[in-house]
């Protein structure tokens, strides 16, 4: 086998890094230039080391082994289909990966395609960084490791068939949960998902969290990914043991110990440069080196920003805007790259500590509340997250530990933006531009989240550790100090969703309208935000998918 490459950690761009935010309070820190890739992949599945090793024929080729992708490669491998799963990034072995408080080393590193958004009007002409994984694992790798179903009414406006009913078998299929099966929760599936209810070495900064959103009037709920998916309670991460659970170790580890041999193929390592359409039928997908044609259908599975960009490089998309790149049009979709949503987070309700904050074991936000709707039956606008280190965006100021800070969410924005193509070019990084803050509301929702934030932050369970709040402090005083202070604090909780949703760009069965023997299959087909983070969902329509797939 060739040699294959090693990653390095630099970063001709300069400029932020979410990962300094955070990094400052990590214990020791981690290094990142012992990161190397390893000559195979998982166990079960055959790593390819050239182009030139791929099969006769294949079923199914699957486009990024993200989250989505890996669940698509293990359930369809299961079946007994022949699958080659490409991915443009390699498998990483990087230490930081598997230990969970570590996950802000692996954002702007080179685990991670360093996206970044158009200026932002909304937020005084800044860019904000979109993280998407580039590895075995996509985002699974490098997110924060929250895995949340979120309130069922958030699906419950997704069109009929992908609804929380539709989708809760598939939610239960995927995980094992720390605190056992029942009729909400999985105890058998790929996905170790733990609750931090059923831990002892929880922070007691998120303690003093809990207490105090009970003393500011906030139910608890014992299990935010149960029956009850608001109020305050226990962060629930995918971890196994005591190490990251991605997609990869989850979903394509596990086919080593099947009961049958597996024909799954993973081709890392090299990036797709479009899909070959010909007469409305996608034949196959164009590598550097050729192009590779499965029997059956493509499942294209790269991500919220990437899937779109290779509709239209591939003629499938605004037919205007793609002819006037060069790009010959194969069906006229409009709608390929619109509505992008993505949740926006205010970093944030920032305290000085009386004294030194323990340090997470976990993800550093041991503790969160679901803020219930003042409608009843509705999903949750705000989530508050207790984050035990000093976490504020640059552009609000300097917070030196030790501190703690109460991170409002926007959960149901209404801005929505867009991702087009930069050129024809297929190796050029899309135009990004989720328009944060063009809706009024929005502002106006996370003014409500901060209120929240600063009740619970000045409650009698923080005595013991509040010194003083420090951000927003006497701006919050005035209408415009607060406008001010939301547009410098606010960023991206990197959640993209809908840029290929269902209804517009591909129908219920996820089969792209208007070309056949091609789906899309990731979060870009979300119809909607669910009322939470978002890999718990995506993880769902992947299984639910694969059954639509296997059903032909």
């Amino acid at each position: 086998m060739n040699e294959t490459p090693s990653f390095t950690d630099d970063d001709p761009r300069g400029g932020l890094k979410r990962r300094e935010a955070i990094g400052a309070a990590m214990a020791g820190g981690l290094a990142l230039s012992g990161l190397s890739t390893p000559a195979h992949a998982a166990s079960g599945v055959r790593t390819l080391a050239s182009h030139g090793q791929l099969r006769a024929a294949y079923d199914h080729v699957i486009v990024g082994a993200g989250s989505a992708g890996c669940v698509l490669a293990h359930r369809l491998g299961r079946a007994g289909r022949r699958v080659l799963l490409i991915e443009a990034g390699m498998r990483s072995t990087l230490p930081a990966v598997a230990i969970p408080p570590a996950w802000p080393s692996l954002q702007e590193s080179a685990l991670d395609w360093r996206y970044e958004t158009t200026p932002q009007p909304g937020l005084d002409g800044r860019t904000i960084t979109c993280p998407r994984g580039k590895a075995v694992g996509g985002s699974s790798i490098i997110n924060a490791l929250a895995y949340q179903r979120g309130h069922a009414a958030a699906y419950d406006r997704w069109p009929a068939g992908w609804r929380h009913a539709d989708l809760l078998p598939y939610f239960r299929r995927a995980e094992t949960f720390s605190g056992g099966a029942n009729a909400w929760r999985g105890g058998s599936g790929p996905l170790h998902v733990l609750s931090l209810a059923d831990v002892a070495d929880r922070t007691p900064v998120a303690e003093a969290f809990m207490a105090a959103a009970q003393q500011s009037g906030f139910p608890t709920t014992p299990d935010v990914g149960g029956e009850l998916t608001t109020g305050v309670g226990w962060n629930q991460l995918s971890i196994a043991g005591h190490a990251r659970a991605d997609a990869a170790t989850a979903y394509l580890d596990s086919l080593a110990s099947g009961p049958a041999e597996v024909q799954v193929d993973l081709l890392a390592g090299v990036q797709v440069l479009g899909l070959e359409i010909e007469r409305g039928r996608c034949l196959g997908v164009r590598l550097p080196e050729g192009v590779v044609r499965p029997e059956g259908d493509v499942l294209l599975c790269a991500g919220a920003i990437d899937s779109p960009r290779l509709l239209m490089l591939s003629g499938i998309g605004p037919a205007d805007e793609l002819r006037a790149l060069g790009i010959a049009s194969a069906v006229n979709l409009p709608d390929v790259g619109r509505h992008l949503e993505d949740h926006l987070l205010l970093a944030g309700v920032a305290y000085q500590a009386r004294r030194e904050v323990p340090a997470s074991r976990y993800n550093h936000a041991d503790s969160l509340l679901y803020v219930p709707h003042a409608t009843p039956g509705e999903s949750p606008d705000i989530l508050v997250m207790c984050l035990s280190v000093p976490f504020v965006r640059p552009t609000v100021g300097p917070l030196s530990a030790p501190a703690y800070v109460l991170v409002p969410c926007h959960l149901r924005p209404r801005s929505r933006g867009s991702v087009r193509l930069a050129s024809s070019d297929p190796r050029a990084v899309a135009i990004i531009d989720p328009r944060y803050l063009s809706e009024p509301d929005d502002l106006a929702v996370l003014a409500k989240g901060v209120e929240i934030a600063r009740e619970i932050g000045a409650a009698r369970a923080f005595d013991d550790w509040r010194s003083k709040e420090v951000y927003p402090g006497p701006a919050w005083t005035t209408d415009a100090g607060r406008h001010d202070f939301i547009r410098r604090a606010t960023d991206s909780f990197h959640h993209p969703v809908g840029t290929c949703r269902i209804g517009a760009v591909v129908d219920e069965r996820l089969c792209v309208k208007g070309i056949a023997g091609l789906r899309v299959v990731d979060a870009s087909v979300l119809p909607g935000l669910p009322a939470s983070m978002c890999n718990a969902a995506v993880t769902a329509v992947a299984e639910k998918a694969s059954d639509l797939v296997i059903a032909g």
